[in-house]
């Protein structure tokens, strides 16, 4: 028999962690296979994507505090403005991947929102970043987040800021492992798809993006054996548009984000179910 996962919290990569610290594989079992879908705007509609290893990334948010001495924007010798310090350490974050992560090795540090002061003529004393941060193996993740720590504090130093009052550099709770793609399974489920849907439908790449999903803490430990992948949602005449020189195709979380809902839900419930039907066989 095969079970289906009604998951809470996915967009904040809780779901999946609280499920398992409230028992889900005792209440259930634990499962022989994992398979978990996206559609995606950045493939046409009617193709079905996916990659054998890493398909998506770790990925971690992390707050950062700035402390500073505010005061009147007249007399800035008499502060220590934090909007200023922020924005040079907006701008040391981006050595840390072009300059000690390997090009070969994906990685990236997103400053997504950036907060300080309330008024024309006021110095503030307080700002706050917060930032995505995304690799694939462990080591540059470590990588990554010492080196957001060790520029935001040396550049409180540099900006003369007593030890006590260094920015601080917090990673939330809302990490999660990168998406690894079992390779024996997803050669499997390729070949039961191509053998249903016939050639042009399955493309397989490298891997599906930087984005990630706390899918993987189902599979982790114990290992599961899983697949994700990606159905699209644009219509192809979007795509040729583009190419043309007319509008970009939208990307996720952008306002403008538009799929084709039909023909993207009938695919990807089609390819889940021939799936499922394939290992259920068994």
């Amino acid at each position: 028999m095969g079970d289906f996962v009604a998951q809470p919290a996915e967009e904040r990569g809780a779901g999946s962690a609280a499920m398992l610290a409230d028992g889900l594989y005792e209440k259930t079992v634990t499962p022989d296979f994992a398979l978990a879908l996206h559609v995606t705007g950045m493939m046409p509609v009617g193709d079905v994507g996916l990659c054998k290893g890493y398909a998506l990334a770790n990925v971690d948010s992390v707050n950062i505090t700035v402390r500073g001495k505010g005061g009147h924007g007249s007399t800035p010798q008499v502060t220590h403005d934090p909007i200023a310090l922020a924005a040079r350490i907006v701008t040391g974050l981006q050595n840390i991947v072009s300059r000690e992560i390997s090009p070969f090795d994906p990685a990236v540090v997103t400053v997504g929102s950036i907060h300080g002061g309330s008024k024309h003529n006021i110095i503030s004393d307080l700002a706050h970043l917060q930032l995505t941060v995304r690799s694939e193996s462990a080591a540059d993740r470590t990588l990554l987040l010492d080196g957001i720590r060790r520029v935001a504090e040396n550049m409180g130093r540099v900006a003369g800021l007593p030890e006590d009052r260094l920015p601080t550099v917090i990673v939330s709770n809302e990490s999660v492992p990168p998406t690894l793609n079992d390779k024996a399974l997803t050669e499997r489920i390729m070949a039961v798809w191509d053998d249903h849907f016939g050639t042009g439908t399955v493309f397989s790449g490298e891997r599906l993006g930087m984005g990630a999903e706390d899918f993987p803490v189902f599979t982790v430990d114990p290992y599961i054996p899983s697949l994700y992948f990606a159905v699209g949602g644009t219509p192809a005449a979007d795509f040729a548009r583009e190419r043309a020189g007319g509008e970009p195709v939208p990307s996720h979380h952008s306002p403008l984000f538009k799929i084709e809902p039909n023909a993207s839900v009938t695919l990807g419930v089609e390819a889940s179910v021939t799936a499922l039907l394939a290992l259920l066989g068994d």
